[in-house]
C-alpha cells in the first residue's frame, strides 16, 4: 500500500527531472551553435533549433506549471517562489523567440552579426541552466522523504 502513495508523491519530481533533461538538451544544442560561430555554422542544426526551440521550451514550462507546481505548492512552498519561476519562464520565452529568429537567419545564411548572435545564444542557455539549478534546489527541499 505504501508504494503507490510514494510513486504518486514522487511523480511531479520525475516530471520535473524529465523536463530539465529536455531543457538541458536544448542548452547543449544552443551552446554547440554558439561555439561554432563565427565560421563553422551548421545550418541544419540552426534550422532544426529555430523550429523546435519555442515549442519544446513552451511544452516543458507548461508541464512544470501544470504537473509540478501545484503539487509542490501543497508542501507549503512560498507563493513568491512560484511567481519568480513563472516570471522567469516568461523571460526565457522572450529571449528564446529572439534566439529562434537569429537561428533561422543563420540557417538561411542571411546577414547576422555573429558576435551578437553568440552572446544571445550564450545568454539564453545560461539563463535556462540557472533557472534549472534554482528550481532543482528549491523543489528538492520540498520533496517528500523516500
Amino acid at each position: 500500500m505504501r508504494e503507490p502513495i510514494l510513486a504518486e508523491n514522487l511523480a511531479p519530481y520525475s516530471a520535473l527531472s524529465s523536463t530539465h533533461d529536455t531543457i538541458n538538451g536544448l542548452c547543449d544544442a544552443l551552446e554547440a551553435v554558439a561555439d561554432s560561430l563565427p565560421g563553422n555554422v551548421d545550418r541544419q542544426s540552426c534550422r532544426c533549433l529555430s523550429q523546435t526551440l519555442i515549442p519544446l521550451l513552451e511544452r516543458a514550462q507548461q508541464r512544470e506549471e501544470r504537473q509540478v507546481f501545484p503539487t509542490v505548492r501543497l508542501r507549503s512552498a512560498p507563493a513568491s517562489a512560484f511567481e519568480r519561476l513563472k516570471n522567469e519562464h516568461f523571460e526565457d520565452l522572450c529571449v528564446a523567440e529572439e534566439a529562434s529568429e537569429v537561428l533561422a537567419r543563420l540557417a538561411r545564411d542571411e546577414e547576422v552579426n555573429k558576435e551578437a548572435a553568440g552572446y544571445l545564444l550564450r545568454g539564453l542557455f545560461t539563463m535556462l541552466r540557472r533557472h534549472i539549478a534554482f528550481e532543482s534546489q528549491f523543489v528538492s527541499g520540498l520533496k517528500p522523504p523516500q
